[in-house]
């Protein structure tokens, strides 16, 4: 199967033995233009990647018949199928300049003609810039919900993921826990070995934290040296053994800064749902359990307990 590449309309054409054609406006005739002018118009009223897809197919079906499409885009681990994928195909690389967009393949139960494709090619056209849009858009709300430096979601994707979680909870009736981790005596890392010792400890502990807790759970970054983790479907106990596995875990990791190894460990604090409680709630009682860790001598585990 040749893939043949779509580059922007505006876009200088470098030299290539692939396939590519620019339509001019002036082959159009003008019900066809009347279409395209159409889709160009309605691809650009959404900045979902999906809808803008979903408008697109239902565009080019008023004109070529197919079973289904499938778009691929590997650095946003993106693999969207619309329609029925059948036994022929014919796939487009999408660029912009030196931007990649994925890959988009359409498929049936015949070939392609190759006057079906030139009008396909014509179509994928209106379709780079409003994908290439939609794809930054994304790519910009997924920054803004994570930690630059660790890589995992902030606080503010924390405070959104635990009040979806607690009401997803109450509806159905649902277990859930909330673990709070901290560092001990972090700050002394930074004061004696400089933050950039303290940015390597946080990296290293999200990559021990990973390897240790389970697929469901949701690891955040919600302060300095603090981290939160959302336990959908577990109660008490199993918050407490996901707790203690993570204690051991870190107590026995290979923290190494400058070929010298770091002695460190971390308290955490664990609670449970309760009935009538709020995110907010949940998050304080954490909280209430993490400072009785400390307070108890660091690098263990409590559980907020209900009076």
């Amino acid at each position: 199967m040749a893939i043949h590449t779509i580059k922007g309309r505006n876009e200088p054409q470098a030299k290539t033995t692939e396939h590519e054609s620019i339509a001019n406006v002036a082959d159009f005739d003008i019900p066809e233009l009347q279409r395209t002018l159409k889709l160009a118009g309605l691809l650009q009223t959404s900045l979902e990647i999906e809808s803008i897809l979903q408008y697109f197919v239902d565009s080019v079906r008023e004109t070529i018949q197919f079973g289904g499409i499938q778009y691929e885009f590997a650095s946003m681990d993106l693999d969207i199928k619309i329609g029925k994928l059948e036994r022929h195909s014919c796939a487009y690389r999408l660029r912009i300049a030196s931007d990649g967009l994925g890959e988009l393949k359409f498929t049936r139960n015949k070939r392609f003609s190759e006057s079906e494709m030139e009008q396909l090619e014509n179509f994928i056209f209106h379709l780079v810039y409003p994908l290439r849009n939609a794809i930054q858009y994304q790519k910009a709300l997924i920054s803004a919900q994570m930690d630059s430096l660790t890589g995992v979601n902030n606080r503010a994707s924390m405070d959104r993921c635990l009040d979806r979680e607690v009401e997803l909870s109450h509806r159905h009736d649902n277990n859930l826990s909330l673990l709070i981790v901290d560092i001990d005596h972090f700050k002394q890392v930074n004061d004696s070995l400089g933050h950039s010792a303290g940015d390597t400890v946080l990296k290293t502990l999200v990559t021990c934290i990973k390897e240790t807790m389970r697929v469901s759970d949701m690891l955040f970054r919600y302060g300095g040296e603090e981290f939160a983790l959302v336990l959908s479907g577990t109660d008490m106990d199993g918050a407490r053994q996901v707790g203690e596995r993570i204690r051991a875990a870190v107590q026995a990791y290979p923290f190494v800064y400058n070929g010298k190894e770091l002695d460190l460990s971390v308290s955490i604090g664990a609670a449970f749902l309760g009935r009538r409680d709020s995110a907010t709630r949940l998050f304080n009682k954490a909280d209430a359990a993490l400072y009785q860790a400390k307070k108890a001598g660091r690098n263990q585990v409590h559980s907020y307990a209900e009076r």
